[in-house]
């Protein structure tokens, strides 16, 4: 009888045994915060210094040049001494040494005022700069259908980038069946290459990519 009535329960009793048998998974806690690695902190402290001067200088022995009284000239090499030597001999010139090739073997230290040294480094930045700045490129689009006013409103364009010492870039594309007036942009791109002569000159003659054809000038040197 007692078999009988525990047959007759088992299939409302099935789920609940079945959950008891699946064993749980113990609850996840977070670590504490002084197990977690939070790395270095961002943001805090001097940033490090530009370069390595005087007794800030690790390596024990280094390779010693003379800043030249013109900078024309190169620089006066002195061998290769111990720090203390070279920061004694910098002390006796009244000059800082500055490592200026920390990745050199032995590395290599410059006798110059440190003042100047970053003046000078920073002369010829601006003057990397400028350079670069001259050989930035930009472009004018034309249509082979362009109308006179908006002609010239492009070359005009031209003229400024070319007088401010940029490369220029004339586009034309063509869309569809315009394709078969090729010819008609080449003769737009010679013309706006005559009216530009006198700031520029085209690094040759028109070239047609695909449905684009471009022509590109260059600044004329200034005498």
């Amino acid at each position: 009888r007692t078999m009988g009535a525990l047959v007759a329960a088992w299939p409302a009793a099935a789920p609940l045994l079945l959950f008891a048998a699946v064993p749980l998974s113990p609850i996840t806690r977070p670590l504490p915060r002084a197990c977690v690695s939070m790395g270095p902190p961002r943001g805090r402290g001097p940033p490090p210094p530009e370069h390595m001067i005087n007794g800030a200088i690790k390596a024990q022995e280094v390779r010693v040049v003379r800043q030249a009284d013109d900078p024309s000239e190169p620089d006066e090499a002195l061998g290769i001494m111990s720090k203390a030597q070279a920061l004694a001999t910098a002390e006796d010139e009244g000059v800082d040494l500055v490592c200026i090739s920390p990745g050199a073997d032995p590395p290599v230290c410059k006798l110059i005022d440190y003042g100047r040294f970053k003046f000078q480094l920073e002369k010829k930045r601006k003057l990397q700069k400028k350079s670069t700045q001259a050989q930035s490129l930009k472009e004018i689009k034309l249509s082979y259908t362009i109308e006179t006013h908006d002609f010239n409103v492009r070359k005009r364009a031209a003229e400024k980038f070319l007088t401010q010492g940029n490369k220029v870039k004339a586009v034309i594309q063509f869309r569809g069946r315009e394709m078969q007036h090729t010819k008609m942009g080449a003769e737009l791109l010679d013309r706006l290459s005559a009216q530009l002569a006198e700031v520029g000159s085209p690094d040759g003659p028109p070239r047609q990519s695909g449905n684009r054809m471009e022509m590109y000038f260059s600044p004329k040197s200034k005498k």
